[in-house]
Formats: structure tokens, C-alpha cells, sequence
């Protein structure tokens, strides 16, 4: 039974579950507690994952991940697929669960960002000057301008053109999609499959530059 005592403030940050009374002053009882939803102050809260870019990763190295939260002002300042770079403090926290099952203390770490940088694109239409604008239209005029993009790609690799066609598809995107209110997502995958020694990760160095 609950006495009905109200107890706190208690102040949770970045998405602590540990962080809370532990027993009633009043009347000497264990929880769990009820949380009061009308006397609690709520605030903007986001948390991802932050990955090391595909192309620093060392050959037979899994990319490096790391939990980023984001409060306030900064939620929603980066999607999916972004580069960003990230400004914060590096915490950890206890993992009740972990431990339990453990049978040791397990920490968690995270970091809580305070400024987040997107790495704009170089190549960004607000970049451009109007010279290389006109360049642009004019080359969309050209009949051919598919096989000169085809043939850009990595042109120190001979050969492997329907590689370097399905890489300029995955540059370029595709139509996204309203069928029947579902979305289809304009991104194109590409997976690359082939002998060793081939060129394929230098395929996939080019376009990532």
C-alpha cells in the first residue's frame, strides 16, 4: 500500500532509470513509486548512435559505435546517413540489468552532446556559382552525359562498367514514392560482389570522396 506521501523533485537526466528514492521517508516502505505525470516538468530528449565514416575503418575492422543524447534545441539536428561531428561530455552510467545478470558492475558510456556540426557537402548547390550552374544545364542538354558520368568514375579502372553505372544510380538517388500513403524512400543500395583484387573497395573510395 502507498501512505501517498509525495516525495522529490528528483531531477532524471539522459535517460537514467536508476535515478529515484529508493524508500519512502514517511512510512518506511520499498517501492516502486508512482510517478506523478502532473507535477513532472518534461524535456526534449533524442538519442543516436553515432558511427565511424566506412572509408577510416581499417580492412576487417567492424566501424565503432557510440550513443549520443540529444536535449532541448539539438533534437532533430541530424538524420540518418548525415557526417556530423559531435561536441560534448563523455559520461557513463550503471546498468542495473546488465549488472544483475552479470553478477559485476557494468558501466555504460555516452555522450551528451552540447554542439552538433554537420559536414556540408562540397558539392552543394548553395557551393555553387553561377558559372558552374550554366556548366551543369548545358551538360544536361548533352544526349550522352550518362556514359560521361559512367566513365568519370574512378577512370584509372578499366572495364567494370556496370559497377561504376550501378555506383553513379547510388550517387544520384532515385524518385521517392507515395503508393496508397506508403512512402518509398528514394535511396538506392548498391552491393558489390566479386573476386579479391578486383577494385571494388577503390570503386567504393571514389565515391565516397
Amino acid at each position: 500500500m502507498c501512505c501517498g506521501y509525495l516525495l522529490g523533485p528528483f531531477r532524471i537526466d539522459d535517460g537514467e532509470k536508476n535515478s529515484g528514492p529508493t524508500m519512502c521517508p514517511h512510512c518506511q516502505r520499498n517501492g516502486p513509486f508512482k510517478l506523478n505525470s502532473t507535477e513532472t516538468l518534461y524535456k526534449n530528449f533524442q538519442r543516436v548512435t553515432l558511427q565511424e565514416k566506412p572509408g577510416n575503418v581499417p580492412a576487417g575492422r567492424v566501424p565503432r559505435s557510440k550513443d549520443v543524447i540529444l536535449l532541448n534545441d539539438l533534437i532533430d539536428q541530424c538524420r540518418p546517413g548525415e557526417f556530423v561531428e559531435i561536441t560534448g561530455i563523455y559520461k557513463h552510467s550503471y546498468d542495473i540489468g546488465l549488472s544483475s545478470r552479470t553478477g559485476f558492475p557494468v558501466f555504460n558510456t555516452q555522450i551528451v552532446a552540447n554542439h552538433v556540426l554537420k559536414k556540408e557537402d562540397l558539392m552543394s548547390v548553395s557551393s555553387l556559382s553561377e558559372k558552374d550552374k550554366q556548366d551543369i544545364l548545358a551538360l544536361s542538354k548533352d544526349p550522352k552525359i550518362g556514359d560521361k558520368i559512367i566513365r568519370s568514375i574512378a577512370p584509372s579502372i578499366y572495364g567494370m562498367t556496370h559497377a561504376k553505372r550501378s555506383i553513379a544510380f547510388a550517387l544520384f538517388g532515385g524518385v521517392p514514392k507515395n503508393v496508397k500513403g506508403h512512402r518509398i524512400r528514394s535511396d538506392i543500395n548498391c552491393l558489390l560482389l566479386g573476386d579479391p583484387g578486383v577494385a571494388k573497395s577503390q570503386l567504393l573510395k571514389y565515391a565516397e570522396k
